[in-house]
């Protein structure tokens, strides 16, 4: 497996022994003036609206095709998404969705397609950046959900996600395309958190000098009340826990407690700092940010967001995935992740 997830290209050796030149990795960078505004909803739409068309026309279940348009109005990417699979939109190449540009964080956003009833249902997440995405009333998001066609900018670019299934058919023409689209409502969204807000914790602390070798596993926990996704701290208070999560790499141990409120909102987990459980430097396999734990409904949802090396589950790799009520996710060289959602009725 190749730790070739950093961001700096200098560093050469690590705890596991040589880091590979990250720089294959990493999406040309366009030319694109990073200082222009994003191309409106209209316009983008009507630049990406021909090869939305012809994605929307091949899925064969419910799902959104997806375009980027870069800020001098041209087409930057588009793929086909349907229900069930995870999009990863970032300046790293195991984002589906590439964006060139450096403002962009090499994992910056990951989007889920449900189907609810037959229909496409679409929720999406900023990954703790420094950029958040906006809607198209120009407001700030830290995650929404839509089940119609949706908007969204970050930074110079803008992207449209259109629904689609075998049973819907959208007109030949742009123009008629735009004019028919009912008014744009979201069904839920979140505002970012605060930018001093985005800095993680260490979920594995590093050994000790003296004594044991690491702290305790029952360490008392805390979620903050940012939104998502959220940084998983100590507890001041105690909370009514929905779930419990247990990290492990070799002797290091660290257990966490969740509610379901906070679930809902996300959990980042990886090696960069903006993730809720943050295990540092302990296992170099790990991408900064590896993968996502999300509460959708009655359901724990696992979703890789680009990682390099990937996620097993019972010893396959997955992408997006219901976690059972015990379950556990293998990721990196030797990191293990052990869920159990408890039965509280007030949870």
């Amino acid at each position: 497996m190749r730790a070739n997830d950093d961001e700096e290209s200098g560093e050469e050796t690590g705890t596991f022994g040589p880091l590979f030149d990250n720089r294959g990795t990493i999406a040309a960078l366009a030319t694109t003036n990073e200082n222009l505004p994003a191309p409106p909803p209209r316009a983008a739409f009507l630049v990406a609206y021909d090869r939305l068309a012809e994605l929307a026309a091949a899925a064969r279940k419910p799902g959104f095709a997806v375009a980027v348009i870069d800020a001098r109005a041209r087409l930057a990417g588009a793929v086909l998404c349907e229900a069930g699979s995870p999009l990863t939109i970032g300046r790293h190449t195991k984002c589906r969705l590439q964006v060139p540009s450096s403002a962009i964080s090499l994992r910056h956003m990951a989007a889920l397609v449900l189907a609810e009833g037959g229909a496409p249902k679409l929720k999406v997440w900023d990954l703790n950046t420094k950029l958040p995405f906006r809607a198209e009333d120009g407001q700030e998001s830290g995650a929404l959900a839509s089940d119609g066609p949706t908007y969204l900018s970050i930074g110079a670019y803008a992207l449209w996600f259109l629904p689609c299934s075998p049973a819907v058919a959208w007109p030949e023409r742009a123009g008629d395309a735009w004019t028919s689209m009912p008014p744009r409502t979201f069904v839920d969204r979140r505002a970012p958190a605060a930018a001093d807000k985005r800095a993680g914790v260490d979920a594995l602390p590093p050994p000790r000098l003296r004594g044991g070798p690491y702290r305790g596993l029952e360490e008392p926990s805390r979620v903050t009340t940012q939104a998502s996704p959220l940084l998983l701290g100590d507890d001041e208070e105690p909370e009514i826990a929905w779930g419990t999560i247990r990290l492990q790499a070799g002797m290091a141990k660290a257990k966490r407690r969740v509610s379901a409120e906070r679930l809902e909102q996300g959990l980042l987990i990886g090696r960069y700092e903006r993730c809720g459980l943050s295990i540092g430097e302990i296992d170099r396999n790990v991408s900064r940010v590896h993968f996502l734990l999300v509460r959708i409904g009655a359901d724990v949802w696992a979703i890789d967001t680009g990682s390099t090396n990937g996620v097993r589950r019972n010893g396959r790799s997955i992408e997006a995935e219901v976690l059972a009520d015990v379950d556990r996710l293998e990721f990196g060289s030797r990191m293990i992740l052990d869920w159990h959602r408890l039965e509280h009725p007030e949870a």
